[in-house]
């Protein structure tokens, strides 16, 4: 568990990237359903899925969760015939058979699985499952290789402006002509940064900035993703179709009221921009 929440995954945003294998996962197996599915204490998280709607499902009687725990690839040929699965979340919502093959840190842990989900029960060729643990390891690839070239904020846990262009480029291709604008929250000027770490030191503005990338994922609600693009500058996609200076100004008091409590005590100049 601690290894994926230091990779930070938990609740980011979909990727190209991860959508690529999953579809290739789903189009080996001839399924309808695909995920990279992490294991979280108390849920199955999606980090990319194909043909479900729903972004995580209960940990309890996931088959994901054992794939996890074991780091061994699982079939169940049929879930109505598995005495453990019969009666789970996936088996009531008519799931028949499954298989996943482990996502595994280079380290040895268990993350979670890529899977596959048809509505029929069926057997997995020994080319099928062969494909499937490749395609596993391409999955922890790209997640180890993000993690390796900044795509976390060591910091705050917030994607990075890298992140940010990506995720930029994938909303644009998935929603042409949808009315969205960026807002770009700038917290304080990289000279006013350089002026603070020298006179109290670089851990003390971690804590300011901490706490005002805390105060960001507060004010945009759960299930919103912001984006730390500077050392103290964040920014982040509105939802479809709000008004800009209403929302804007929002944010503004929100910010407001986390400055008169925070516990980080020195003057800053809060600036939002829409872009």
């Amino acid at each position: 568990m601690d290894a994926l929440y230091q990779l930070k995954l938990l609740d980011t945003p979909a990727s190209e990237g991860f959508d690529r294998i999953t579809r290739m996962a789903s189009q080996i197996f001839g399924l309808p359903v695909a995920a990279v599915s992490l294991t979280d204490r108390d849920r199955q998280w999606f980090k990319s899925r194909v043909g479900v709607e729903h972004r995580s499902i209960p940990r309890d009687k996931a088959p994901c969760a054992q794939v996890a725990e074991t780091t061994q690839p699982l079939v169940i040929e049929d879930f109505q015939a598995d005495a453990c699965y019969a009666d789970s979340v996936l088996g009531r919502a008519g799931t028949r058979f499954y298989a996943g093959a482990p996502l595994v840190t280079s380290d040895g842990y268990g993350l979670g699985s890529l899977c596959v989900l048809g509505t029929e029960p069926r057997k997995a060729t020994e080319a099928e499952l062969a494909a499937l643990v490749d395609l596993a390891a391409m999955v922890m690839a790209q997640i180890e290789l993000q993690h390796a070239f900044g795509r976390i904020d060591p910091v705050t846990g917030m994607p990075t402006r890298n992140q940010f262009r990506d995720d930029l480029m994938d909303l644009e291709r998935d929603h042409p002509g949808e009315h969205r604008f960026a807002v770009v929250v700038d917290m304080a000027r990289e000279d006013q940064i350089s002026r603070i770490v020298r006179a109290l030191g670089v851990a003390r503005v971690d804590d300011f900035i901490r706490e005002a990338s805390q105060a960001l994922r507060v004010a945009l609600g759960p299930g919103r993703v912001a984006y730390q693009v500077g050392s103290a500058q964040f920014a982040f996609i509105s939802p479809p179709g709000v008004e800009e200076l209403a929302y804007v100004s929002l944010l503004r008091s929100s910010f407001e009221t986390m400055h008169a409590t925070s516990s980080v005590r020195f003057v800053t100049n809060v600036a939002i921009g829409v872009r």
